[in-house]
């Protein structure tokens, strides 16, 4: 009786693990196609670090936190401010941070590094795209009117392109670039 328990034991632990292995796998598959997916539109990301991560919550229109705790603050762009001490909510501010509530809470995003890691304030500096999407968020923010370009060196991998991106929103007068109400 023994025996055969101990098999029947078995047999369940072996059956329990190859449908764990089986779930872990295809989620990796489906995060592996996705990262190439992004790679293939962006290929200068090929070798950058790149996390996946969930967002707990929005800070303003171009931070945000993990629900690990971390911040992360966009590369290459600025939004206009909403949580500055001491300072009024900037022209638009609320919008960008409303749109960047909207598009990344509670959502599965994909992290790439460029050459700096951390700012001063120790947040991640990242370009972000959401699990689902292969457009740059950074990009949107800037495409949308939601945010004008900000160079910091090292991390210009993309100056070029979001320049580019704010003088067509600039001139289609989107968002930010809108005439004032």
């Amino acid at each position: 009786m023994g025996s055969i328990r101990r098999k029947s034991i078995a047999g369940l632990f072996i059956w329990a693990m190859v449908l764990l292995l089986t779930a872990c796998s295809n989620s990796g598959t489906d995060a592996d196609a996705f990262a190439k997916e992004i790679l293939k539109q962006y290929p200068a990301l090929k070798d950058r670090k790149m996390s996946v991560v969930e967002v707990k919550r929005v800070v303003d229109g171009d931070t945000f936190e993990t629900k690990s705790g971390e911040k992360v603050r966009l590369i290459g762009v600025n939004t206009p401010e909403t949580v500055k001490p001491n300072s009024p909510v900037e022209r638009y501010g609320k919008e960008a941070s409303q749109f960047t509530k909207s598009k990344l809470t509670g959502k599965t995003v994909y992290l790439f590094a460029d050459a700096g890691d951390k700012d001063k304030y120790g947040r991640l500096l990242r370009y972000v795209f959401i699990q689902g999407d292969s457009v740059m968020f950074n990009e949107t923010l800037i495409r949308e009117g939601y945010a004008n370009t900000m160079t910091v060196p090292p991390n210009v991998m993309f100056q070029d392109s979001f320049v580019k991106l704010e003088r067509e929103a600039r001139s289609k007068k989107k968002g930010l670039w809108a005439d004032p109400k």
